[in-house]
């Protein structure tokens, strides 16, 4: 009989939502991560796969100017398809949307269809967990785009999936009848939260993966090397994000710097300068 897993409703765990936290519990070198992981992989598209393994993150780059792509967690079932999820926790400068979209067609021409039918062209799941609204026209948790017109589909060989966790709402559904991509959401969403614990001990053993993932993620919260390696990917990650920031704040500032110093080669107050830039008299008068 399989042992029951629980989690110390004071026990202090590293959040899953941490991009280096999410990748550990899927890629760890043990049958625990990927029991989770074809769990995570099953709720995704629907259906147990036979196999299931992680690949390279990063796509292959077939001209030198193209994008240095990065993906989280990118993984291959049996049947050649594809499935890469990402988890974003805060809303991004980038187009989210047309970020996804991207990386969701570029993995589907990945595939190698020289001497084959395209009627055998394999599947792709771009997936976003995201941890707020990004789709404000819509209540719905989770959202699944194909291509189609109408109600006419073009093809599904790409489908591109966006999980809105903060929009589901367990207790609106009997714990019972959770279906699997919400377990998953719970795990992923509330596990750091000591007042959901009750909640989580009650899903986490109902589902092999998600258990697996529990009892991984409490060994890294635990062990004081990996949490530090943790806390290490953490800071780069947002010392990253600072640094993205920066050169944007930048980059913005001196755009308006070169629409200032145009305006005032034609001769408009500086007072209108102002008001439009937003810059104050001294960076105006010092350009």
């Amino acid at each position: 009989m399989p042992h029951k897993f629980f989690i110390p409703k004071d026990k202090n765990l590293l959040d899953p939502k941490k991009d280096s936290i999410f990748k550990t519990l899927f890629t760890k070198s043990s049958q625990g991560t990927k029991n989770a992981l074809k769990s995570l992989v099953k709720a995704i598209v629907g259906y147990e796969p036979k196999d299931v393994e992680v690949i390279n993150n990063e796509l292959t780059k077939d001209i030198t100017c193209a994008k240095d792509i990065r993906l989280d967690l990118q993984c291959k079932m049996e049947d050649g398809s594809r499935v890469n999820v990402e988890i974003q926790t805060c809303p991004s400068n980038d187009n989210l949307k047309a970020r996804t979209l991207y990386y969701g067609c570029r993995m589907l021409s990945d595939f190698d269809m020289k001497g084959k039918k395209y009627r055998i062209l394999p599947k792709v799941y771009q997936v976003m967990f995201t941890d707020f609204h990004l789709f404000k026209e819509s209540d719905s948790y989770i959202r699944t785009f194909t291509m189609k017109s109408e109600e006419t589909v073009l093809a599904d060989n790409l489908r591109i999936i966006f999980i809105q966790m903060p929009l589901f709402k367990e207790e609106d559904k009997d714990e019972e009848n959770l279906q699997d991509i919400e377990k998953w959401v719970i795990f992923l969403r509330d596990s750091t939260n000591k007042k959901k614990r009750d909640l989580l001990n009650s899903i986490i053993n109902t589902d092999e993966g998600i258990k697996e993932a529990g009892e991984i993620l409490m060994y890294i919260s635990d062990d004081e090397r990996e949490r530090a390696i943790q806390e290490s990917h953490y800071k780069a990650e947002v010392d990253r994000q600072a640094e993205l920031l920066a050169t944007h704040d930048q980059g913005v500032e001196e755009g308006l710097e070169t629409a200032a110093r145009g305006m005032k080669a034609k001769n408009i107050p500086v007072e209108t300068i102002i008001e439009i830039t937003g810059l104050t008299a001294e960076q105006v008068a010092a350009l």
